[in-house]
């Protein structure tokens, strides 16, 4: 007998709670950009040669160098692709994005600006990118001028407009939407005003009395809220929120930024390839410096701003939240019962997952030497998922069984739970998961099929990043009427998860997400398939269905 879903939840075996996790790692670098649920990170690593090498990281394979590949700056949200540059035949560095495959074909080359010249080896250099794979960045143009530019496989490199044009701009990044970029475009006297382009319309974001802010960092996944630095006040130049509603408000500076400043003064000039968050970045003209601010990432709901904060070269890596205002990232973490390394600075917070709980950026160690270091703050178990999807019937021609005679149209649903004890095919990128049996419920119309136990499950193997691919596979499994039922999704461009670990996809998926979509029963030389509409997978643990709870897509 089938146990209801609600029931065969309520009934999952707790698991210990796991405590928050601090790991480094690498040395001599830091973290550039996380992906949605944090289990994939990239940055870079000094190596001498023009342009720093970059490299990918999950939690099963730890850091590995992407060959070709330089000065990773961002990802999508789930890495496919990261952004960055590579070098060219002449060995001038140039833009370019780069996917989990790319230790097999390299990164895809996006070049330099239509004309445009090297300044110093340099040519262009993706800064960021959107899940729908546009990237944004700078580019020189043939009088060796900084442009902004915009990026698509199908249009090539533009120019995004700018209301200087005369003066250098850089896109920093990209919403995952694709829908808003930020960035700076230089005023007239050479220093930077943050832009945000919305739909491709350029807007120069200022302060309460209409005065230019620095510049824009990054955003939200929908690009509703921007963050940035350069915000000029009495305590001086302090990282910025902006919404729409309004406007760019400064959310401070810390105690010890204000304390080490030797004197406030005028903005210092800087590169226009110079990255604020890279640990190897700093300012260009020497002289007293102001204590500053700056926020370099944001989570999706714009509540969790991470940067640093200090008097440059000295740097406090910061957090902010509505209810706790601006703090050291130290206090903020070890209060929520992470445990630093003894004599270990958090310098730098560069990027933070889409639910802000997990925290990337760079620091010193007790000797004094840099690295890239992660902070995961969730303290939640392993849990069992929810599978569930819904479509229609294409095809029928099954002669026994439950659906037999049944007409196409006919609506289908599908739901089972899978448990999270899964077993580890490739790490990190193949896991299988067995179906909880009592759970599982194929229902066309008032006809219901089940399945039965086997040597080989049932079970569902997810896949990630193999070695780009990403895909939901339920291979031909008995059914209880003895015909065999095959439920499997395949997406090439590996943009489904970030893992294949089971918790927090929380996603649902349309037929557009999948190349292949087999969703059938068969029984010999007949079968019955099924139109895919809709298909989610969501965490056990809130006991409630996917679909119209408004899960991300």
């Amino acid at each position: 007998m089938r146990v209801p879903l609600v029931a065969a939840l309520a009934a999952l075996i707790a698991v210990p709670v796991q405590a928050g996790t601090f790991r480094v790692l690498l040395e001599n670098s830091g973290v550039a950009g996380l992906s949605h649920n944090g289990r994939i990170a990239t940055g870079v690593y000094a190596t001498g040669l023009n342009g720093a090498q970059a490299w990918r990281w999950t939690p099963e394979t730890g850091v590995q160098p992407v060959p070709g590949f330089l000065d990773a700056m961002g990802m999508s949200a789930w890495a496919q692709p990261m952004a960055g540059a590579s070098l060219d035949a002449d060995g001038y560095q140039v833009a370019a994005i780069a996917y989990s495959n790319a230790s097999v074909v390299g990164p895809v080359v996006i070049g330099p600006y239509p004309g445009g010249s090297n300044v110093d080896g340099y040519l262009s250099s993706a800064f960021g990118v959107s899940d729908d794979g546009t990237a944004v960045g700078l580019a020189y143009d043939a009088d060796g001028r900084a442009l902004a530019f915009s990026w698509t496989a199908a249009d090539g490199m533009s120019r995004l407009p700018v209301n200087r044009p005369g003066t250098a701009s850089r896109a920093n990044g990209i919403s995952r939407d694709g829908r808003l970029v930020y960035g700076w475009n230089d005023l007239t006297d050479g220093f930077r005003s943050g832009v945000i382009w919305r739909d491709g319309v350029p807007t120069d974001l200022t302060d309460v009395l209409g005065g230019p802010i620095g510049e824009a960092l990054a955003a939200t996944r929908d690009g509703a809220v921007v963050v940035g630095g350069g915000y000029y006040t009495e305590n001086g130049s302090e990282a910025w929120r902006w919404t729409a509603a309004a406007g760019a408000q400064p959310i401070g500076v810390l105690p010890n930024a204000m304390a080490h400043a030797a004197a406030a003064s005028a903005p210092v000039a800087r590169s226009p390839r110079t990255d604020l968050a890279s640990p190897f970045a700093g300012p260009v003209l020497e002289g007293f410096l102001p204590p500053e601010s700056f926020a370099f990432a944001v989570s999706d709901d714009g509540n969790v701003i991470v940067g640093a904060s200090g008097v440059w070269p000295v740097r406090t890596a910061s957090i902010w939240t509505p209810d706790t205002g601006l703090q050291p990232l130290a206090d903020y973490v070890t209060a929520r019962g992470v445990v630093l390394p003894e004599n270990w600075t958090l310098a730098a917070a560069t990027a933070v997952s889409a639910d802000g709980r997990t925290i990337g950026g760079w620091g010193l160690d007790a000797d004094g030497i840099m690295a890239a270091f992660l902070i995961d703050l969730r303290d939640d178990p392993p849990g069992d998922a929810i599978v569930e999807a819904r479509g229609t019937i294409g095809h029928n021609d099954l002669a026994s069984g439950p659906f037999a005679g049944i007409a196409a149209g006919t609506p289908v649903t599908l739901s089972f739970v899978l448990s999270h004890q899964g077993t580890e095919i490739a790490p990190g990128r193949a896991t299988v998961y067995p179906i909880r049996l009592d759970t599982f419920e194929l229902r066309a119309g008032s006809a219901v099929e089940t399945l039965v136990a086997s040597a080989e499950g049932p079970s569902v193997m997810l896949t990630n990043d193999y070695p780009r691919s990403d895909g939901i596979h339920l291979f031909a499994t008995p059914t209880a009427s003895g015909q065999s039922f095959e439920f499997e999704l395949f997406n090439p461009g590996g943009d489904l998860f970030d893992s294949d670990d089971l918790n927090r996809i929380d996603r649902r998926f349309g037929p557009a997400s999948f190349e292949k979509a087999s969703w059938q029963i068969t029984a010999g030389n007949t079968s019955l398939w099924v139109q895919l509409e809709e298909v989610g997978i969501h965490d056990a643990a809130a006991a409630d269905t996917i679909f119209g709870n408004g899960f991300e897509p």
